[in-house]
């Protein structure tokens, strides 16, 4: 059986939005990614989504589980 993926556009403003985004994903379970185009990086490293949102021009969230209400306020419409 095939694992499932899901994945959301993200928008991160500033530290705040840095510093929530990897305190909620260091409490979820499994890994959590951040990714653009071949990229990826370690939702759960503040390092790593700092480097995301300063280098990438889209960056998108992907668990294998379906985290859309831990990273609600981030996820752009």
């Amino acid at each position: 059986m095939e694992k499932s993926t899901y994945r959301y556009p993200v928008k991160l403003d500033g530290i705040e939005d840095i510093l929530e985004f990897t305190r909620i994903a260091t409490k979820c379970p499994g890994e959590v990614s951040l990714v653009s185009g071949h990229h990826r990086l370690s939702a759960k490293s503040f390092l790593s989504v700092t480097l995301a949102k300063l280098s990438w021009d889209q960056v998108t969230v992907e668990a294998d589980f379906d985290c859309y209400f831990e990273f609600e306020s981030f996820i752009e419409q």
